[in-house]
């Protein structure tokens, strides 16, 4: 006898053996239990989970000598026949390689025919949304009313593809992914019993890469077996299914969390070296950064599909950052795949991505970054100080500015709490200097300033700004009284004031030259004589 793949000698023969799908196989034995069986039903659902498997069963149970059944014998000629594929009572047919009008009507035409050998005859039609819109409609009429002993299966993977007018028709079924654990569960019963001595490892390898598909496992497990001599181990299976050494990825994940940009391209030249693909490496690292943050979130290793042996190495990672971080690694690492996908150079993206992942620094919440600012804008505040609102500024000159020997002698000597600064200025009330100063000591202001005027008078210092910068100001009222009160030596109340247009006086103050009329006089070594600029332009 001819070998007999692990796909084809695993296939279950009974709806309790099927794997994952209880929610189907249990309506299906009750139905049949009840003589409740519908004339047509739909199975959907991805590839590999158990859809024709299901068909073949129901058939079988129909059709068993000791039934109707939802335990078919498999011993008696019908079960077996329909087994082996060569009953005379259960048609399957591809509905890619007959899906014309002319096929449906064919199947259609042998409907009427009683059965030769079973109760029912059975009509299998596999990827039914391959049948084109003619041989659907074809179908229709004998789908809604078929002789008592017709009964149709319909199985696809794409039921969008499926007209609404035959869904109308048939009891749907959805058939799901397999879970990782029961997929794992499964090929460790298969080789259990086929006595292969195995890692498990590698089994864990193989239910990762089957993504949900009992069938592409067995497949896979199939192709191992030949690669590794009856041996399974992790190593081998890696080597024979292509996939990137899972050290590599942790290897990756660390580097980044040690913002190491050098390791990190000295892991995508091993890659690239040992013929990788590195798209492929960087959907795994993405996986890989998921599985950190829900460990670092949740703490919940059941949530997760990985053997024991990793999960501490990913505690351990996880412990080294935080979960904002990690979720800013996901999103440029994501970006970055598809970069590489769009790419002629998957390797460049790939390593610039990781580069910029690498150095990207902690991310702190919000809240903490506002308690910050809270905190560095208190600092700037002078104690003993209250906030003066605002008001419209007096039109009169400004004070003369005093000689030191004059500027508060009282103050100057009695009072220690006078500023180094105010003592070397000497109590001046200089605008200009004043300026410079609020200048030093608020770095957001630097650039308003420069639109705005200054005057001084007393205790009393006046800002006269542009409409469109009074809010900035006002915002600042705190920490430009005590940048005052510094460079004076004592408390000064602020007043702000809002204008439209602020006009210079061109005849107490010269216009200052421009960046390029600077850089002029300085290479060709001149002197402004007059600047013929319009002030109002």
């Amino acid at each position: 006898m001819s070998y007999l793949v692990i796909a084809r000698k695993w296939r279950p023969t009974l709806f309790e053996d099927i794997v994952g799908q209880a929610h189907v196989t249990r309506t299906l034995s009750n139905a049949i239990t009840s003589g409740r069986i519908a004339h047509a039903f739909l199975f959907s659902g991805p590839r590999g989970v158990g859809k024709t498997t299901a068909a073949r069963i129901l058939a079988k149970g129909l059709n068993c000598a000791k039934g109707p059944t939802p335990t078919p014998c498999n011993s008696c000629e019908s079960c077996r026949a329909i087994t082996g594929g060569s009953s005379v009572d259960v048609f399957e047919i591809d509905g890619a390689s007959n899906n014309s009008v002319d096929n449906i009507r064919e199947l259609t035409e042998s409907v009427r025919y009683v059965p030769g050998q079973g109760k029912y005859r059975v009509y299998i039609i596999d990827e039914v949304h391959m049948l084109s819109i003619a041989a659907f409609n074809a179908l229709l009429k004998t789908l809604e009313e078929p002789p008592p002993h017709a009964i149709f299966i319909f199985a696809t993977t794409e039921i969008h593809k499926v007209p609404l007018t035959i869904l109308s028709r048939c009891q749907r079924f959805d058939f799901k992914r397999i879970p990782f654990r029961e997929i794992q569960q499964r090929l460790l019963k298969i080789v259990t019993e086929e006595g292969v001595p195995f890692e498990e490892k590698a089994l864990f390898t193989i239910a990762r890469e089957a993504d949900g598909s009992l069938r592409d496992a067995q497949s896979l497990l199939e192709q191992a077996l030949s690669y590794c001599a009856g041996d399974l181990k992790d190593s081998g299976v890696s080597e024979a299914l292509g996939l990137i050494d899972r050290s590599l990825i942790y290897g990756l994940s660390e580097a980044l969390i040690a913002k190491d940009g050098r390791a990190c391209l000295n892991i995508v030249e091993k890659m690239h070296d040992f013929g990788y693909d590195l798209k492929r490496g960087l959907s795994d690292l993405l996986a890989h950064i998921r599985d950190l943050t829900v460990v670092k979130v949740t703490g919940d290793f059941t949530l997760l599909d990985l053997p024991d042996s990793e999960l501490e190495r990913l505690k351990g990672l996880a412990e080294q950052t935080g979960a904002p971080r990690l979720q800013m690694l996901f999103s440029i690492v994501s970006k970055g795949y598809e970069e590489a996908v769009r790419s002629p150079s998957p390797r460049f993206s790939f390593e610039m991505s990781l580069l910029r992942a690498a150095h990207f620094g902690e991310v702190e919440p919000i809240g903490e970054l506002v308690s910050r600012l809270e905190a560095l804008r208190s600092g700037f505040e002078t104690p003993g100080l209250k906030a003066v609102p605002a008001q419209p500024l007096k039109a009169v000159e400004p004070a003369k500015a005093k000689r030191p020997e004059e500027a508060r002698p009282a103050e100057v000597k009695a009072s220690e709490a006078v500023s180094p600064y105010a003592v070397n200025q000497g109590g001046a009330a200089g605008a200009d200097d004043l300026k410079a100063h609020i200048r030093r000591k608020i770095s957001s202001l630097s650039e308003p300033l420069q639109s705005a005027v200054i005057k001084v008078e007393g205790d009393e210092v006046g800002i006269t700004v542009l409409g469109e910068k009074q809010a900035i100001f006002r915002l600042k009222c705190k920490q430009i009284e005590g940048a005052c009160a510094e460079y004076f030596g004592r408390r000064m109340s602020i007043s702000i004031n809002a204008v439209d247009t602020i006009r210079t006086d061109n005849n107490n103050k010269k216009k200052e030259a421009g960046p390029l009329v600077k850089d002029a006089v300085r290479i060709l070594g001149g002197k402004v004589i007059e600047d013929r600029r319009r002030s109002n332009v």
